[in-house]
């Protein structure tokens, strides 16, 4: 049970080319990498939209209200 993850078809659910699972199975640090590197680049971009969205709240336009004088 303890050998599921590996032998020569430990990463064949990615569904990669024989050629790139290969390749993980020489270096898998190269995986763990591309899965850091990824949620950094998801992380950098949602700390974008939050500043891009707190800095606007001053400048949104009010509601107008009905029935208001103008």
């Amino acid at each position: 049970m303890g050998q599921a993850f590996s032998g020569p078809n430990a990463f064949k659910f990615f569904g990669f080319t024989p050629a790139a699972t290969a390749v993980l199975q020489r270096s898998p640090l190269l995986l763990v990498v591309l899965v850091v590197v990824i949620i950094s680049c998801i992380s950098l971009g949602l700390l974008a939209w939050y500043i891009h969205y707190v800095t606007n709240k001053p400048y949104r336009k009010p509601k107008e209200v009905k029935g208001a004088k103008k």
